[in-house]
This record gives structure tokens, sequence and C-alpha cells, in this order.
């Protein structure tokens, strides 16, 4: 993972602030659809960017712009949401699998305590 740019704390203070001003230009516009998807884009892009994961900020941006693109041109979803649900599940299970570190290690830790502290 990449070097956050400021505390996720403070990112995500930011990030729901831009959200809240998001719903309360929709509401005034009263578009919702498919406007909804751009404000939680930009809640959700805006946290991870500053967070410093940036490959999930490239997987929200491609997802959340690509339905808001194939709702807003009336696209055909035949083929398309399909892919996007595909590549999204894709990007999961490879993360999960080769980058995100699976907790072994601390258990191995807490046995190894347990284990000399009953000995």
């Amino acid at each position: 993972m990449a070097k956050p740019l400021i505390s996720k704390r403070k990112a995500d203070a930011l990030a729901n602030g831009v959200f809240f001003i998001g719903l309360g230009i929709l509401l005034y516009t009263n578009m919702w659809w498919p406007w909804i998807l751009i404000a939680v884009w930009v809640f959700l892009s805006l946290r991870q960017f500053l967070t410093g994961r940036h490959w999930d900020f490239i997987l929200s941006t491609v997802l959340l712009i690509g339905l808001f693109l194939i709702s807003y041109f009336h696209i055909d979803w035949s083929l398309l949401a399909p892919i996007l649900f595909v590549v999204g599940g894709l990007y999961i299970m490879f993360k999960e699998f080769f980058y995100a570190d699976d907790g072994s290690d601390d258990e191995k830790v807490k046995e190894g305590k347990s284990d000399s502290d009953d000995a």
C-alpha cells in the first residue's frame, strides 16, 4: 500500500463532507439518477486516494463511472454490466490472494505466546 497523503481520520472527514455537499446538490436539483453514482464515486475515491489505496481508487473509478456512463447514455446493460461485475470480482479475488496480509502471522505469534506462558 502506498503512503497516505493525510491521516485516515482527516480523509474520512473530508470524504464525508464532500459526500454531504453532493447530496445537498442532488436534493436541490432533484436529479437523483444516475448522479447519485457520481456522489458515491467522489466519496469513495477521495477517501481511497487520500489514504494511499490507489488500486482501490482505480477500481472504484472504473466501476462507478462506468455504471454512470452506461445509465446516462442509455447503453445496453446486457454486455457491459456483466463485464464490469466480472472485472470487479476478479480484482477482489486477485487482491485478496496476492496482496492482502492474511493475518496468519498474528495467529502464530499469539499461539507462540500462549505456549510459552504454559511452560
